[in-house]
């Protein structure tokens, strides 16, 4: 082969999506490996370029805009969750590439530049309420995740069986992430289901399935059907499922010679351990896309989709053919899982069902169709706002009950851990504050009318303007407020407080009410104040230790090389002070310590920077200072101590130090060197007797930045 087809597979590879994911593109590149093993593609051979989604939105978008533009692939197969699908969407449209998403979705989306070969929801939701009506399931609880998918989903499943006489017995929505489900369990024992449709997407399908088998009432075979969690993902459950239902539109125990084989080449691999729905679509869809490309002679995105509608390929799915909407064929399945993991098929469609996106709008005649198909594209979006709304309003009833019923023990709980509460509605211009709230201000409760306005005039002059900004942000950006600030009370001390505030909207939109809490920090923040001061200064003189003096030392150096400025710096030690520690013992040694900073002290200025290198042992930075200046301060220093009786308990006692000065010239352009050259000065004036100050020479330069 002289050349080759470059094409993206774009999954996650870390985070919480990979365990998902993963399997796809080792199911992709077994497709790959077969079309390159017959051949290639166009006497060329078909190449992966796989990048990594890393399960967030944006990095999909970018890597599928890298794939294109600088690997210049011909088309892209991959994504798992709608968001990244619709990450993707923009990228293949703007550069007119073709998108094959391979998963279960909620139908309410239709690209030129994406074929959807995943199940929508007609080839999924309705094979399921038909197959439990059919069995008798009349009390249904539906779990799912709070996500796009699992509420449009279980939309579909109300309306359908609104129509029977079955009935919804507990419908719950648990964010992404969620493992634990424990809380879940009492609710729906009491709800007594006799099936739980269970729509719960990725790994907390592992957490929800496997808790459910310690709840007697609640581990029964066929109790619970579900509707994405995988063959693969059951295969890593710790406890056993037997009995457990799932509906998919394949099962890896579908018995066809093509399946057969597919599931034969897939032992070989690391990754997959058992074939699921969106394993073999990953599968087939390379088959499928390699057959179009086989037939019209050519690779190139704008031939592929003028030829996409009729397409079909015969793989492990069945035949899957591509419909005038992009969507395809698929059979549906529902199996019960067995001892040794796999599935046994109860039931199977009737052939393939049709794929009817944005249910079916588009195959009917109807007035304002393109309103309709507008409002149903906004869905997706409406469901997350109401799933968030829903779990506000939850929360909201909650705590309103709560406060209904233990107000007096909510205002002892706020009065012993000092938090302070507010509240207004926006409608009725009504406020609340509690009481502990006054009191964080230094007020007597009810002294005057809680508002907004009122709590602003008491926060400290110097931090009006930063809290507005971030209300004014919270406000209209729909976002918590949570920032820390200082207040100024009644008696005129100030406080550092932290507000936490939530904003609530109605359905239309605009702001319903606001609530939230005050909580003092002043001894939190003064604690903090105080490690941070511990962990860059010496304890014992107060001033910079090592670490820190270096560092701010370097940005000095950074600053007086950018604009030109002198920069010079001071090293010095006590003479002989081991002997002040053997003769009178480390605690005056200490003393005669504080007493050499307290003589630096006086001889620099603000913008000068002392440390304590060790020991007996410091240096000063002086910024803007040149060598001869710095010599001068030295030798006030030097004279200070010299001049100095240091009176500890019973003793008097008189000590002198030795200084070496360095300056920033030459090839002594960072601390290091610097302090190298300061202390070949230093050790210059102890040899010549000591108390006394020394300038580095060009020896001592040279020295210095050869070491």
């Amino acid at each position: 082969m002289s050349s080759f087809i470059p094409i993206g597979l774009l999954h996650s590879q870390c985070g919480p999506m990979a365990i998902n994911e993963l399997p796809l593109i080792e199911a992709a590149l077994l497709a790959i490996d077969e079309i390159n093993e017959r051949g290639g593609l166009l006497g060329m051979e078909v190449r992966s370029v796989i990048a990594d989604g890393k399960s967030l939105d944006d990095i999909f978008a970018k890597e599928a805009e890298r794939l294109v533009r600088e690997e210049d692939v011909c088309a892209l197969f991959g994504c798992w969750t709608s968001s990244s699908r619709k990450a993707v969407r923009s990228v293949v449209e703007k550069e007119g590439n073709l998108l094959w998403y391979p998963l279960q979705y909620e139908g309410l989306e239709q690209s030129p530049n994406i074929v959807y070969t995943g199940c929508c929801l007609n080839q999924q939701i309705a094979p399921v309420v038909a197959w439990l009506l059919s069995m008798g399931r009349r009390r249904i609880a539906l779990v799912g995740s709070d996500y796009v998918f699992p509420r449009t989903a279980n939309k579909l499943i109300k309306s359908m069986l609104s129509m029977t006489d079955a009935k919804i017995v507990h419908e719950s929505y648990h964010p992404l992430d969620c493992k634990d489900f424990v809380a879940l369990m009492r609710p729906l024992t009491d709800s007594r289901p006799d099936l739980i449709i269970n729509a719960i997407n990725g790994l907390g399908n592992l957490g929800f399935l496997e808790q459910l088998q310690n709840v007697p009432s609640l581990a029964h075979p066929d109790l619970v059907c579900s509707l994405s969690c995988t063959e693969n993902l059951y295969y890593k459950l710790s406890t056993g499922a037997e009995g457990q239902l799932a509906c998919w539109g394949y099962f890896g125990s579908v018995d066809t010679p093509i399946n057969r084989e597919l599931l034969n080449k897939l032992k070989g691999r690391t990754i997959v351990k058992v074939a699921s729905d969106p394993i073999a679509t990953a599968y087939s869809q390379i088959m499928l896309w390699a057959s179009i490309v086989e037939r019209i002679g050519s690779f190139d995105p704008a031939d592929v989709r003028a030829n996409l509608v009729g397409s079909a390929v015969d793989c492990p799915l069945g035949c899957l053919e591509i419909q005038d909407n992009q969507h395809v064929l698929r059979k549906a399945f529902i199996g019960r899982r067995n001892a040794l993991g796999h599935f046994d098929i109860l039931w199977q469609s009737d052939g393939f069902i049709p794929p009817l996106p944005w249910f079916g709008v588009t195959k009917v005649d109807l007035p304002f169709k393109e309103l309709i198909l507008q409002l149903l594209s906004e869905l997706p979006d409406d469901v997350t706002l109401q799933g968030k709304l829903e779990a506000e309003i939850a929360e909201r009833r909650k705590l309103s009950i709560a406060m209904a019923k233990n107000q007096r023990r909510l205002m002892e709980s706020e009065s012993i851990a000092g938090v302070g509460g507010f509240e207004r509605d926006f409608r009725t211009g009504e406020g609340y504050w509690s009481e502990t709230l006054y009191s964080i201000l230094g007020y007597t409760p009810g002294s005057f009318v809680p508002s907004l306005e009122s709590f602003w005039r008491r926060v400290h002059e110097d931090d009006q303007e930063e809290f507005q900004k971030v209300f004014t942000a919270a406000l209209f950006e729909s976002r918590e407020m949570n920032h820390q600030c200082r207040i100024r009370r009644a008696d005129g001390e100030v406080r550092y407080i932290q507000v936490h505030g939530v904003l609530v909207r109605d359905k239309s939109g605009a702001v319903d009410h606001y609530h939230g809490t005050v909580l003092d920090v002043t001894e939190r923040v003064m604690a903090e104040e105080k490690m941070r001061l511990l962990a860059q200064t010496d304890e014992l003189t107060g001033i910079f230790n090592r670490r820190r003096f270096i560092e701010l030392a370097s940005k000095e150096i950074v600053r007086a090389n950018r604009y030109a400025h002198s920069f010079s710096l001071i090293m010095f030690d006590i003479d002989k002070f081991k002997n002040v520690n053997d003769v009178y013992g480390h605690d005056v040694g200490d003393e005669v310590l504080k007493a050499v900073v307290g003589c630096a002290g006086l001889a620099v200025r603000e913008i000068d920077i002392v440390g304590r290198l060790g020991g007996e042992e410091f240096a000063i930075a002086l910024p803007q200072t040149g060598l001869m200046e710095a010599m001068v301060v030295a030798e006030r220093i030097r004279n200070c101590l010299e001049c100095l009786d240091i009176y500890v308990k019973e003793h008097s006692l008189h000590c002198t130090m030795s200084l070496g000065v360095a300056e920033l010239t030459g090839c002594a352009q960072s601390v290091d060197s610097i302090l190298k050259a300061a202390d070949m000065a230093l050790y210059r004036a102890k040899t010549k007797g000591r108390n006394r100050v020394e300038a580095m020479v060009e020896a001592d330069l040279e020295t210095a930045c050869k070491m």
